[in-house]
């Protein structure tokens, strides 16, 4: 197969695989507000987001749990996605797949300027706005609604948390405030940190203008990984430890 037709096949791969992601997310009554149209490589959410409306926290609550869905279907793929959330008006036709608005494009530049890494990162300006006074209140809270058709109380994050009991994690530079939390699933799901550790491995060296881009998918991996094993451990501990030691060697 020629290099061509690798990229073929991982494009379409990358369409098919986000279509039956979205598929499954649309058939949960909760995420039936949720609007998505892909254009070119990109995947476009969106949820109602009114003024003052008290819908707003419950809607981008589902919205980051449809993205953390996706971006974890994706990842177990070795597709890796970086994006971000704003707010604001927007003009949505899914018939054309087309989007216009500042909302659309504060979330645009909000990815090219911030979202540097394979993670979908939350404009700050969204805690105001839903009448938080810090990034970590809105962590806390959006962590502790519990949903129990989805979630186990202790894989529950959906926001990345950067503390535990007051002290910042080990190994992630806190260098943005709010990022969806998608590699959570990895300790739930049989098998899939090794998956997803062997995908890192195989492609981390292929290409040195894509290595701070796995650095960074190690990092993450190895901070998840530290604070399970020590806090939560609901996978196998010699797994665990077998994949971290190789994440630390990479």
């Amino acid at each position: 197969m020629s290099e061509r037709d690798e990229d073929k096949k991982r494009i379409e791969n990358y369409f098919n695989k986000a279509k039956e992601i979205i598929s499954e997310i649309k058939r949960i009554r909760s995420k039936r507000k949720i609007g998505a149209i892909v254009i070119s490589d990109a995947i476009i959410l969106s949820v109602p987001f009114g003024l003052d409306s008290p819908e707003n926290y419950s809607n981008l609550r589902q919205l980051c749990i449809a993205i953390q869905k996706i971006q974890f279907g994706l990842s177990l793929e070795g597709i890796w996605l970086r994006g971000a959330i704003s707010f604001g008006n927007a003009y949505i036709n899914n018939d054309e797949s087309q989007i216009v608005g500042p909302a659309y494009v504060n979330a645009y530049l909000l990815e090219q300027i911030s979202a540097t890494h394979p993670r979908v990162i939350l404009d700050s300006k969204l805690i105001g706005k839903l009448g938080f006074s810090s990034a970590q209140e809105l962590i806390t809270k959006i962590n502790n609604t519990h949903d129990a058709q989805e979630y186990r109380p202790e894989t529950s994050n959906i926001l990345y948390e950067w503390y535990h009991n007051g002290t910042l994690k080990h190994g992630l530079e806190k260098d943005i405030p709010l990022f969806i939390d998608y590699m959570v699933y990895c300790f739930v799901q049989e098998g899939a940190l090794t998956r997803i550790v062997s995908s890192v491995e195989a492609s981390m060296y292929a290409n040195s203008d894509i290595y701070l881009k796995y650095r960074w998918v190690v990092d993450y991996l190895i901070s998840s990984c530290i604070h399970h094993n020590n806090h939560i451990l609901l996978i196998d501990s010699t797994a665990l430890h077998e994949q971290l030691g190789k994440l630390k060697n990479l």
